[in-house]
């Protein structure tokens, strides 16, 4: 019989104040009570993995908390600001770049867009973002009708477009890539939990075809920018003073409110993530986990509820290898400067787990010393390892940490130790992720 069908079902459904209690004494017990896996930065599969994660198009609208209202000098003459811009200013002169000038905070909002472009199309990148043009689109004039790309120099990577905030109808932008199109509404819009108007960024790479509607009344002031790659910032480290972790929640809560197209994978770039999986097994390691690329909330994802390369994996990984997903928790311990930073992952169910239950009969190693070799390559050496100090690990398992992961903090405990004015503490974070063993 099922659920539905049994009329005293509804009697065993329990309060949500016994499940969030139950749920959150399960959160802070974790590090006491079970055996985790060993979290390592930079491996060759974690670069194989971020090589997979970028998206070659992105929308979305800027943090409200950057108040984008920066004044606009057009040679030398003051042209109102980004929310209630001069038009007549801009229609006097035929533009170029150079001739444009914007006021505080501008360069802050540039910086946020290069931060919100490495989360989501350029993961550990350097960018440059230059200003290529100011389109003006009026009726009858200045709309790109036919397809175009656009490749202004051999660093030029990406294209990023932002409107003025004008009155005008029409002027869709609208993007290709692979023969799949997305329309975007360049008009600012209001972002959730802000009063004010901000921008709407969109940024594609330059191999993707794109063009302009008509605009049909009003006109319409769009800044287009080259993004450029400069160079890179070094990989995630146990080493590194700000917790990596940190930067991988922030990216899970950007991807929330952001549209992307994931890229189609190339049969190469899968090769080599099941070519380093499958040498990590045959080099002792029993199974293999990662942190997907996008946040899921469910306690139990299925493969129908995997989005974009998360579901592409997935399917070129079943094939070669035995394969569960599920919620995981990470759980980070910083002893202050100069001291150690801990981090181990465990799987995890919201429910409680019996006492005879474990993780995978073949999983029931003693706890790992941490004396013990690590059992990977030496591109997994313990530059790139986290201590665990944090509680005891299991024999033979690893948790690789790419930069294009998400997660997502649920909870911290900072301490203040006032005689060296250094802080440290503990903080939780919770995201889904991969374990892959050998097939039976």
């Amino acid at each position: 019989m099922s659920q539905a069908d049994d009329p005293q079902s509804s009697t065993t459904l329990e309060h949500d104040a016994f499940i969030y209690k139950r749920f959150n004494k399960r959160l802070t017990s974790i590090p006491e009570d079970e055996k985790g896996y060993r979290v390592r930065t930079d491996t060759k599969l974690t670069r194989a993995i971020d090589k997979l994660g970028d998206n070659p198009f992105a929308s979305f609208v800027l943090d409200p908390w950057n108040r984008c209202n920066f004044a606009i000098i057009v040679k030398d003459e003051k042209a109102g600001e980004w929310m209630k811009p001069d038009v007549s200013v801009f229609q006097e002169h035929k533009l170029k770049a150079n001739d444009l000038k914007f006021e505080d905070p501008y360069e802050q909002i540039i910086g946020e867009i290069e931060y919100q472009l490495r989360s989501v199309m350029f993961a550990g990148k350097k960018l440059n973002t230059k200003l290529y043009k100011l389109a003006i689109c009026e009726k009858g004039e200045g709309a790109h009708l036919s397809w175009r790309r656009d490749s202004h120099s051999d660093a030029h990577r990406a294209t990023v477009l932002f409107a003025l905030n004008t009155e005008w109808e029409g002027g869709e932008l609208v993007v290709k890539y692979r023969g799949i199109e997305v329309s975007v509404d360049l008009h600012p819009t209001t972002p959730r939990l802000s009063k004010d108007l901000e921008p709407v960024v969109v940024a594609f790479y330059k191999d993707m075809e794109y063009k302009f509607m008509p605009v049909i009344k009003g006109i319409q002031l769009v800044l287009q920018y080259d993004i450029e790659v400069v160079g890179e910032y070094p990989v995630f480290s146990p080493l590194d003073e700000k917790d990596p972790l940190d930067t991988l929640s922030e990216r899970g809560e950007f991807l929330e409110s952001t549209t992307t197209y994931p890229s189609k994978p190339d049969d190469i770039s899968i090769q080599e993530i099941v070519d380093e999986i499958q040498r990590l097994h045959k080099r002792g390691t029993h199974t293999v986990g990662f942190p997907l690329c996008y946040l899921y909330r469910n306690q139990s994802v299925e493969r129908e509820s995997l989005k974009g390369n998360d579901s592409v994996l997935f399917d070129a990984l079943k094939d070669h290898f035995d394969i569960s997903v599920g919620p995981v928790l990470l759980y980070y311990i910083d002893r202050g400067e100069g001291r150690a930073r801990g981090c181990i992952a465990y799987r995890y169910s919201a429910a409680p787990k019996p006492k005879e239950e474990t993780l995978d009969p073949r999983d029931e190693d003693e706890s790992e010393d941490e004396s013990d070799p690590v059992e990977e390559s030496s591109d997994d050496d313990d530059e790139h390892t986290y201590g665990t100090d944090t509680g005891d690990v299991i024999k033979r398992v690893s948790f690789h940490l790419p930069q294009l992961a998400a997660i997502d903090q649920i909870s911290e405990q900072r301490h203040i130790e006032a005689w060296k004015w250094s802080q440290n503490g503990e903080t939780r974070f919770f995201g889904t992720g991969m374990f892959v063993k050998q097939k039976d």
